[in-house]
This record gives structure tokens, sequence and C-alpha cells, in this order.
């Protein structure tokens, strides 16, 4: 039942999409100050949104990279930390044990 659902949202999407794609074909003249380009407006809309996600997804896979950085950094020094209680443990039992021997 979610697959249907989900079917049925994808598809009332690209209905809309179809919908404002027709609705915007008039063409239009973007001047970037060097040149003019004139195209239909959905075709600059388009261009815009993906533009948009492509600088949205570099800037958010630098702020990922920097975070796995950290969690390297990180487990580095939980391993290191769990190592050192385990020695510390192993130095404890050895005192305990030679305690006891010399008690006998």
């Amino acid at each position: 039942m979610k697959k249907q659902w989900s079917l049925i949202g994808i598809l009332v999407l690209v209905l809309v999409i179809v919908i404002f794609s027709w609705l915007n074909v008039q063409p239009v003249t973007v001047n970037f100050g060097f040149s003019q380009v004139t195209m239909p407006l959905v075709v600059i809309l388009v261009i815009s949104l993906l533009l948009g996600v492509i600088l949205a997804v570099l800037f958010s896979m630098t702020t990922i990279l920097q975070q796995k950085q950290e969690l390297k950094q990180v487990k580095s020094k939980l391993e290191s930390n769990q190592a050192m209680r385990r020695a510390d443990k192993n130095i404890k039992q050895e005192i305990k044990h030679d305690t006891k021997t010399e008690e006998k």
C-alpha cells in the first residue's frame, strides 16, 4: 500500500511539473552583463534549479567530509582510551594476584 501512495504522489508531482512547464513556454531574455540569452522560461527555471542543487550538494559534501574526518579522530581516541583501560585493568588484576600470593 505504501508503494501505491508513493506512485500516486510521484504521478501528481510529474503532472504538476508538466502543467507548470506548459504554462511557462514564453521566451525570456536573460542579461549576464557580457551577453544575452533568449530561451523559454521553463528552461531557465530548470537550469537555475539544477545549478542550485549542484551548489547545495557541493557545500553539503564539504561538511560531510569534515564530519567523517572528525568521526575518524574520535573513534581513534576512543580505541586508544579503551586500550588504556584494558591495560589498566590487567595491571590491577596482576597486582591483586601478586598481593594474594604474597599473603600465602
